[in-house]
């Protein structure tokens, strides 16, 4: 039975501008830093911890495909003050803060990331 997330993997054209994307708008920690064996002129892989979740940052020339993902969901205590705070910080906001109805008591919103990536503001009330 799966408990949690453990990783979610991207591919990115510009690793190092990525890791600056996370760490310093989202408040993301750089945890590891994996040489590329396969291409020693290619970028690093690199893990960062997002809240015990590990994102893993893939470089586009070696995975050999297009940047990007669906989404990746991030969980905050309130997803107004955080869509807010990004903004401030200059985030694009994609989608504004909604409930999503239904008696489910979850908020969403979406902004977007490197590469235009599609990245999503979760609460959900207890």
């Amino acid at each position: 039975m799966v408990h949690k997330i453990h990783k979610i993997a991207i591919i990115t054209d510009d690793i190092e501008k990525t890791v600056q994307f996370y760490t310093q708008q989202l408040g993301l920690i750089v945890v590891e830093r994996f040489k590329n064996e396969d291409d020693e002129d290619d970028e690093d892989y690199v893990f960062l911890d997002a809240g015990g979740i590990l994102l893993e940052l893939m470089p586009q020339k070696s995975m050999r495909q297009k940047p990007g993902f669906h989404h990746i969901s991030f969980e905050v205590d309130s997803v107004e003050d955080s869509a807010q705070t990004l903004k401030e910080k200059g985030v694009t906001i994609t989608k504004e803060p909604f409930n999503v109805g239904g008696g489910t008591g979850i908020t969403l919103g979406f902004f977007a990331g490197p590469n235009q990536m599609n990245l999503q503001l979760f609460h959900a009330e207890q």
